[in-house]
Parts: structure tokens; sequence; C-alpha cells
């Protein structure tokens, strides 16, 4: 008796099909979902060490501050209204809005961040500076000539600083060391994609008849900077807000030197940076607080002031 060959009917092969199909897009719906959180990890890991990094190096900085007992300017910082002050801000279409980067609350000191100066003896005595550039590093941010938001380091020369006077208020002095930047290479740079920079500035006071309750500092420190009269943090201040800070014993708080210095850092992620270059090479900022809101982290450390006097 002949046997009949069996086969696949139509609608078993429409369900075989079907079955694939679905199996198909799990595996690759899985597979794409594992670059991005891949992706995701990358991007937080080296944002986090690079926030680290820069971290370490400002404390190694501050915790090894120098300076002369007097009434010369040893500690200074300027919230910055503009790009201008850097000599190397490559300017776009349209860049922060004017009216944002001042708002103490939110830690936005300054358009352009804060301008962060001192003396350091690690290792070698150097007049140093802190600020943002929005410049290109060919070598290191693809796509090549993509304007990044950047924290600088510069540093004056030991014999630079010790030729000129000691005086981080005196406009002419350091002039090229730490007030402009010139052809910035990749040890400078501390971290890429930083859209905001500041610090908060306190001192060491603890007198059992004062009432700190209200105060903006934690237990035994004062606020200085940006600070009102009663050291609570002053949130209505000029773009151009600055504070120079010497060792003389007559100085009100506003001109003290401090003893804790708080710094922030705000770094976008790739993406962040990627949006908003390519909004403000559009000509457009209207979602540019937005953007950073929603794409960057803020990072921040209390640094004691263990320098000392001399000269």
């Amino acid at each position: 008796m002949r046997s009949k060959k069996k086969g696949f009917t139509l609608i078993e092969m429409i369900v075989a099909l079907a079955v694939t199909a679905v199996i198909g897009y799990l595996f690759i719906s899985i597979g794409r979902d594992f670059v991005r959180a891949w992706d995701h990890i990358g991007d937080t890991v080296s944002r986090e060490t690079e926030a680290r990094a820069a971290m370490d190096w400002i404390a190694r900085d501050i915790e090894s501050a120098f300076f002369q007992d007097g009434t010369n300017v040893m500690f200074a910082v300027d919230m910055l209204d503009d790009g201008s002050n850097s000599g190397k801000w490559e300017a776009s279409s349209v860049g922060r809005p004017t009216s944002s980067g001042t708002d103490t609350a939110n830690h936005e000191y300054g358009w352009a961040g804060c301008w962060v100066r001192l003396f350091t003896a690690s290792p070698t005595l150097n007049a140093v500076g802190y600020q943002i550039i929005r410049s290109t590093m060919r070598e290191t941010i693809p796509p090549a000539f993509t304007p990044r938001y950047m924290l600088y380091r510069n540093a004056a020369t030991v014999r630079e600083t010790i030729d000129k006077e000691l005086d981080l208020g005196n406009a002419t002095a350091y002039p090229v060391g730490v007030g402009d930047v010139v052809n910035p290479q990749r040890p400078n740079i501390l971290a890429v994609n930083v859209v905001d920079f500041g610090v908060r500035l306190y001192i060491y006071e603890a007198d059992p008849t004062i009432d700190y309750s209200d105060v903006d500092a934690p237990d035994g420190l004062r606020l200085i900077f940006p600070a009102n009269t009663s050291s609570r943090l002053e949130t209505d201040i000029s773009l151009a807000a600055a504070h120079q800070g010497s060792t003389f014993s007559g100085n009100v708080y506003g001109s003290r030197y401090p003893d804790v210095v708080e710094i922030y850092m705000r770094i976008l992620t790739e993406r962040g940076a990627d949006l908003i270059y390519e909004m403000e090479e559009a000509g457009d900022n209207t979602f540019w607080e937005e953007i950073v809101a929603n794409n960057s982290r803020l990072y921040r450390r209390y640094i004691v002031v263990r320098g000392s006097s001399g000269l």
C-alpha cells in the first residue's frame, strides 16, 4: 500500500514564519537594548571618571594653597558674564541664553561659569586658574573640529609666579599664565562637556552667641561667597559678582581668605553635548536650559584649604 507524503499546510507555514519573525524581533530588540545600555554605561563611566579626576586635581591645588599674609589678593573668583575672558572661546550662531547662567540656588555661577584663581604649591609654587572655554580638540572629540565646553586649568610658571607681585587682584599680573588661554592642550583640559563651574566659599566660625539656624552653611562654617551680609546664599546678584580674598585681619566677610571651598561642576552626557551643539549651530537656543537639565549631572565636593603662609 503506497504511503502518502506529509507536508506543511499553508496555515502551518504562516504560523511558523510568524513565530520565527517574533523570535527574530525579540533577539533584535534585546540586542538593541543591550547596545543602548552598554553605550549608556560607557558614557556614564567615562563621565564619572573624568569628573572624579578633575575634582581630584582641583582638590590637590586647593589643599596645597599658598598665601602671603597681608592685603594682597591670594584667592579670587569672578562670575563671568561672557566668554571673552579666556581668549579661547569659539562663538556659535547662538550660545547660552543671556537671561540664564546666574542662579546660585541651582548652581549656575555665571554665564560662562566662574574664573577661580589661587596660588598653589602642588608640587611647585604656581599661580593657577580654572575656567570654562568653548573650543575644539580635534584629536579627542569626534567629529573633528566640533566645539565643546571644557573646564581648563592653566598655570603660570614658577619663575613667572615669583617674579610678579603675589597679588591676584592685580589685573596686570599673570596675564598670559592664568588670564588668557592660548592653544590649550589635552594635559590642561580637566573635563569635557562642562557647562557650569562654580564655587561656594566658607570660613570657620562657631560663635555660641550666634544663632546659625538660618545660615546657608554646614555646622561650624559661615558662607562668605556668594552670600549676603547675613551669610545667606545670595541669589539676587549681578553676573559680574566677584570675591577677592586676602588674609588681612581687618577684612570683612566679603574679602576673607576661605577655609573651605565647595566646588560644583555640571557635565553633559554625550547626547546632551551633541544636542547643545546642533541647537547652537542652528541659531536656536530656546531649549538650552531644558537640554542641560535633562542631559547632565552635577558634581560637588568640599575641599579644606590646608595651605600655609610664606614669603
